[in-house]
């Protein structure tokens, strides 16, 4: 039986199409021993970790499963991929504005259970979001990190 060595937790909050390959890719790395999917829709997170843990004998081992925003305490990182999408004809500030909302209860829960990780924002508008992902957290700014232009 192969044992895990790596003890590195990873949360991700969103369990669609980005969340979802983020934490397929993450899988293939063998960079994460854990990997814990959390989405409000809490059927499409344990239908993910489902499919991802067929693949797992392929690839490092590893433990992926669905939670809840009590299995990001630990995690060395929590990647919050969650967000509306951009409807058509909408405009980027009209998009921050709904997803300013969602990152509010996000942020906070995730800070409440893993004062100590850093936070990886991956969802549009990317560098606003991690600057409002940055001021709810209360963490230093260097623990709150945006994916940048490559999402886009």
């Amino acid at each position: 039986m192969t044992q895990i060595q790596n003890t590195t937790r990873i949360a991700i909050v969103g369990a669609g199409n980005v969340g979802a390959t983020f934490a397929h890719t993450l899988m293939l790395s063998g960079m994460a021993a854990e990997i814990v999917l959390i989405d409000r829709n809490q059927a499409k997170a344990e239908g993910e970790a489902m499919d991802l843990n067929h693949a797992v004998p392929l690839v490092q081992p590893a433990r992926i499963w669905a939670g809840d925003y009590e299995d990001t305490a630990g995690a060395a990182v929590t990647v919050i991929t969650a967000g509306s999408a951009q409807r058509p004809g909408e405009t980027r500030l009209d998009l921050l504005q709904r997803n300013a909302a969602i990152f509010n209860d996000i942020v906070s829960q995730v800070v409440k259970y893993n004062p100590e990780g850093l936070i990886l924002v991956a969802t549009n508008p990317v560098d606003i979001l991690t600057y409002i992902a940055w001021k709810i957290s209360g963490l230093p700014a260097g623990r709150v990190l945006g994916s940048g232009t490559i999402l886009d």
